[in-house]
C-alpha cells in the first residue's frame, strides 16, 4: 500500500494480467528513478487488478512519463497513465435526524361528569452529542 503520496506518483490503468511489479517499474525506468511499483491486488482474493501505481523521483519526470507511456502498447493492452492525485477528503451527507418528542400530560380541569380533560404536548428535546475528547483542567499556580 501507498504510505504517502509523492509529487511523481503516476496511474496506470489497463494492464496486462501477466505483468509484475518489477516489470512495471522497468517500463517506467528510462523516465527517472523509479521509487516504487506495484500493481493493486483483490484484498479477498489476492489476484492482480488491472492498475498499479508508479512513484517516480520528480514532478518533471512523472510528467513525461505520462506523454511517453499514455497509450503505449504493453502485452497487448493500451496503458492508460495519469498522473496520481491525493486522495481527498470524503464528503459526508448530512443525516437527516428527527428529534426526539417529549410527550407530557397534564389534567387541566374536571368536567363534571366523572371525566378529566387532559391536554398532550409534545416539545422536541435536542441531544447534545458529547464530546470526543477531555478537558484536562489544572490549578495556576499562584504569583507571589
Amino acid at each position: 500500500m501507498r504510505l504517502q503520496h509523492s509529487r511523481g506518483n503516476v496511474f496506470v490503468a489497463n494492464l496486462p494480467p501477466d505483468l509484475t511489479d518489477d516489470e512495471l517499474a522497468e517500463a517506467f525506468d528510462p523516465f527517472g528513478i523509479v521509487l516504487s511499483a506495484f500493481i493493486a491486488r483483490d484484498p479477498e482474493t489476492g489476484k492482480r487488478l488491472r492498475y498499479g501505481f508508479v512513484d517516480i523521483a520528480t514532478e518533471r519526470a512523472a510528467k513525461l512519463a505520462v506523454e511517453a507511456m499514455n497509450g503505449v502498447p504493453i502485452g497487448g493492452h493500451n496503458l492508460d497513465v495519469r498522473i496520481s492525485k491525493p486522495p481527498g477528503k470524503v464528503k459526508k451527507r448530512p443525516v437527516a435526524r428527527t428529534p426526539t418528542l417529549r410527550t407530557t400530560q397534564r389534567a387541566t380541569a374536571y368536567r363534571g361528569d366523572n371525566t378529566f380533560e387532559t391536554e398532550v404536548s409534545t416539545s422536541p428535546v435536542v441531544r447534545r452529542r458529547q464530546p470526543t475528547f477531555q478537558v484536562e483542567r489544572r490549578s495556576l499556580p499562584r504569583r507571589v
